[in-house]
């Protein structure tokens, strides 16, 4: 029969995971409570990009802290560490939420996702450092990975259990929830019961683990008959591609290096899952099959190593190639140590890695100033070698420029424009600097870059007499018109065949949408010219902007005897062609 457990057991696992991992515990609830404001914050970028700022130094607090403890039980060290450490890692993640800047980029998530990767692999290495603890190292490791999976399933259960029941409540009790409780659940289960029922498995007396030999016949079953016939299937897949690029004498294509990399990782995890049985008799296998992993990995770095230098070299290094080059490095480096060393320890496969994360995110090497650096090189090779720079080392002159040429140099203003990063304004003549690293300012570069190509290709991306102008991003105190004293208004669309009637007042446009004109009882009383108005868009804006201010979005049409305003939600321009939304107001 099988016995449950009671809740006055629930009751003392959760104690005693609160008071061994407190600052943990703590920390759990305050990325909650982060997470939600930050789901119940839309429409509110300022309160997002804050949440977010919070929720980077947050996450990564957590593993910092397993970590932390771990070392201090297993050192036997005065509780007194715990505190001071967790006070000065509390610290430094402080200062790192002042670096990350008000708006946060694709750069400020890259970095945390280095910082994140280097604090897990701490946690999975940090307890045993000292020599001749490899086998309480995968022990520890293997708890971790069946308690994570574990802690998942209950987690996901859990959830859909809960939710069923509360969409069951909501349709049956015809109850309306003034929060979102599909996702203000999911942060419960997923942060706070999640890392509370991973943090009760975690082995208590760490020393101990260095004598533990029993091995999961699950974990066994899963690593021999699935996971390592799959790196079989997925290994004659690559040597078949190696013996075809080798037929026909051609290089690999750039996007073989991630297939790869992929297969590697996979290949190496199988092995470390499978690390105990290297010493058993019954298991020799194990072993000859490591040694042939890693002679099979060898050609395939070679590709690796073709492939993604292949990709740097046509379009320059960015954050992802950059990772992929240090990995292959790296990959080379451990795949040559295994094969040689006869004590070849697991261990050093985190700590390497968890070194090169960190690495990647900090320092004169990082990621984001070497991707950018490519970037500005390519850049400007490519405008030399297409005589487009003059003397000022400036874009000048009118020329003809290969397709290829041109979709690279579209590709750079883009990299650059995805990470609001500046750098190639010097190329740039009459670039105007008002609009920060926002929308237009790259804008602006594209169709500076166009007016001195005289062969666009045919799916060229920028229309130079495209424009586009709304007030859906504006500033909070600038999104209203006041409209005291009107008490009626009618929404339309602005287009070529627009016909709007509205006793007594009338709308059409013409000549492709550029003149709207306003009838009263039938006759033409008002025509406005529409290029006008967003000639005056274009000088404060640029070619396109969401953070018109209201007023500025406004047609007036006042008389003795009338007054009547139109606000336009959006406005566009392309070619001869004119559209938007408008709203009219009138009495």
């Amino acid at each position: 029969m099988i016995k449950l457990p009671s809740l006055h057991h629930i009751s003392d696992q959760l104690t005693n995971t609160i008071r061994r991992f407190p600052w943990v515990v703590a920390v759990a609830i305050c990325k909650a409570a982060v997470l939600w404001r930050y789901l119940e914050s839309t429409g509110n970028e300022e309160e997002i990009n804050l949440m977010t700022r919070l929720a980077y130094p947050l996450f990564l607090a957590t593993p910092l802290m397993i970590a932390i403890e771990l070392i201090v039980e297993r050192k036997q060290l005065k509780a007194s560490w715990i505190i001071g450490i967790n006070l000065l890692v509390s610290a430094i993640l402080t200062l790192y939420f002042f670096t990350i800047p008000d708006e946060p980029t694709p750069r400020d998530y890259y970095r945390f996702m280095l910082f994140m990767v280097a604090s897990h692999l701490l946690v999975a290495f940090s307890p045993f450092l000292s020599s001749g603890q490899t086998n309480g190292f995968w022990q520890f490791n293997k708890t971790l990975f069946l308690q994570s999976l574990n802690a998942t399933l209950y987690a996901v259960t859990l959830y859909v259990g809960l939710l069923i029941a509360v969409k069951t409540v909501e349709y049956l009790f015809d109850i309306t929830y003034l929060i979102k409780i599909e996702g203000d659940l999911f942060v419960l289960i997923a942060v706070v019961f999640h890392t509370l029922f991973f943090l009760s498995k975690i082995p208590v007396n760490l020393i101990e683990l260095d004598e533990e030999t029993s091995y999961p016949a699950g974990l066994k079953i899963f690593t021999q008959y699935v996971l390592l016939p799959l790196e079989v299937v997925y290994m004659v897949i690559l040597y078949a591609y190696t013996f075809k690029i080798i037929f026909q004498w051609k290089l690999p294509d750039g996007g073989v290096a991630y297939l790869i990399m992929a297969f590697s990782i996979a290949g190496i995890l199988a092995l470390l899952l499978l690390h105990p049985l290297r010493e058993m008799a019954r298991e020799k296998w194990v072993r000859l099959f490591g040694k042939r992993f890693y002679l099979a990995l060898l050609p395939l770095i070679v590709l690796l190593f073709i492939g993604i230098f292949r990709r740097i070299n046509d379009y320059g290094v960015t954050e992802n190639r950059y990772i992929i080059a240090v990995l292959a490095f790296w990959l080379a480096v451990i795949t040559i140590y295994f094969l040689v060393s006869k004590m070849a320890d697991i261990r050093w496969i985190p700590i390497s890695l968890s070194v090169i994360a960190l690495l990647l995110a900090i320092g004169p090497w990082n990621i984001f100033v070497v991707a950018r650096n490519s970037q500005l090189r390519t850049f400007e090779k490519i405008l030399t070698e297409n005589k487009l720079l003059n003397a000022n080392r400036q874009i000048s002159g009118k020329v003809s420029v290969r397709s290829q040429d041109y979709q690279q140099l579209e590709s750079i203003i883009q990299f650059f424009r995805s990470r609001k990063q500046k750098g190639l304004e010097k190329y740039f003549p009459g670039l105007k600097m008002k609009y920060g690293t926002g929308y237009q300012h790259y804008e602006q570069m594209d169709q500076i870059l166009a007016e001195h190509v005289v062969n666009k290709p045919d799916n060229f991306r920028f229309n130079p007499n495209y424009v586009n102008y709304s007030s859906r991003s504006a500033e909070s105190d600038s999104i209203t018109v006041p409209i005291a004293g009107f008490n009626r208004l009618k929404f339309f669309a602005l287009n070529n065949i627009t016909d709007l009637k509205t006793d007594p007042y009338g709308i059409d446009l013409s000549a492709k949408g550029r003149f709207m004109n306003l009838y009263k009882n039938g006759n033409k009383v008002q025509t406005w010219d529409l290029s006008e108005k967003i000639r005056a868009l274009k000088s404060s804006y640029g070619i396109s902007s969401e953070k018109v201010k209201a007023s500025e979005m406004v047609l007036k049409y006042t008389t003795p005897s009338d007054d009547l305003i139109i606000i336009f939600s959006s406005i566009n321009q392309s070619g001869d062609y004119y559209s938007g939304e408008a709203v009219l107001v009138f009495k």
